[in-house]
């Protein structure tokens, strides 16, 4: 599907829809999936991408994922520091509510709905999925899950834009309506146990008071999930649901 998010740049995504969805439920439900980074040949087509898209499409969610700028069809150029990513993000979160209240019946009255969003990135795409703020109001509800979030090399990845992607991460786990879901592997080839725990120690320090933040450690587990390691992962973002 192409994704109209602004003049002369359209992305390629795909949609999957829910195992299952009622007209009775109060809220739409969509998931929005992040891939790595672009300049190393990162897509939508991920295995990773794969693997955390499984238990949101069978927890009823509507799941969208798309190639970023100069991506698998997608136009536009990838930019070095991400925050242009960062902005078609949000208008992709747009573009996805809108398509699926669309898909309401004439009866339903989708617009109406609360939305229940959670804005999922794996590598450089949990870069970009910290950059999507938490929204004013109580019609919209967001939660982000940052898988492998590249610590490590973040100020390569961000043409040295590191403390902007850290005051942004900041500003997401001090938010009282924010509820964030971290995971990460101790074998990641980018990023050193060690570094991962100075830094999920912090993180959970600076969002104590508002307590909705969960870090989760996975012995054994590199930076892509390969085996047992993905089975597990699709079952701690099951359960975390």
């Amino acid at each position: 599907m192409n994704i109209n998010i602004d003049i002369g740049v359209t992305l390629k995504g795909e949609y999957l829809p829910p195992t299952f969805t009622t007209a009775s439920e109060d809220s739409l439900k969509v998931a929005v999936c992040l891939h790595p980074w672009s300049w190393l040949g990162g897509s939508m087509h991920d295995p990773v991408l794969d693997i955390l898209a499984r238990p949101f499409h069978d927890n009823g969610y509507h799941v969208f994922r798309y190639n970023s700028r100069g991506v698998g069809g997608s136009s536009g150029w990838p930019t070095l520091t991400g925050l242009t990513e960062g902005k078609d993000l949000e208008a992709v979160v747009d573009w996805s509510l809108r398509y699926v209240q669309g898909l309401g019946s004439p009866t339903t009255n989708d617009s109406a709905k609360t939305s229940d969003v959670v804005i999922v990135g794996y590598s450089h795409g949990s870069l970009i999925a910290s950059l999507y703020p938490i929204l004013p109001g109580k019609h919209t509800k967001v939660s982000h899950v940052l898988v492998s979030y590249p610590l490590g090399p973040r100020k390569y990845l961000t043409l040295f834009h590191s403390s902007t992607y850290a005051s942004k991460l900041r500003e997401l786990v001090q938010n009282r309506h924010s509820n964030v879901l971290i995971i990460y592997g101790d074998q990641d080839e980018f990023t050193s146990a060690k570094s991962y725990e100075g830094w999920a120690q912090e993180l959970i320090k600076q969002g104590q008071k508002q307590n909705r933040m969960t870090v989760c450690c996975r012995p054994g587990a590199s930076h892509f999930w390969r085996g047992r390691h993905g089975i597990w992962l699709a079952e701690t973002v099951a359960k975390w649901l």
